[in-house]
């Protein structure tokens, strides 16, 4: 497989979660990530849409990301902004 990643990418194992449409999460593994993007591991990617949000700290702060890539159990996701947007979000 040729590289495409124009950054090369650290080499993690960190716990995040995906959020759809504001209401459903599921839990991800990161394997690489950088200040743009990131490589993470889902049991099914099949019904993840192009766009959606990623959380390292439980839903403080939100990373808005698209889907580059992916096969049936891992992705790749570019995020949109460099910034987390922090939005509150109900206790």
């Amino acid at each position: 497989m040729q590289e495409r990643r124009k950054r090369p990418r650290l080499r993690v194992l960190k716990s995040a979660k995906l959020v759809l449409r504001k209401s459903s999460v599921f839990d991800c593994v990161v394997r690489n990530l950088t200040n743009v993007g990131a490589g993470i591991e889902i049991p099914n990617t099949i019904d993840l849409p192009e766009v959606l949000e990623m959380t390292f700290d439980g839903g403080r702060s939100i990373r808005p990301c698209r889907l580059v890539w992916r096969t049936f159990s891992r992705t790749g996701v570019e995020f949109l902004l460099n910034q987390p947007l922090h939005w509150p979000r109900p206790q």
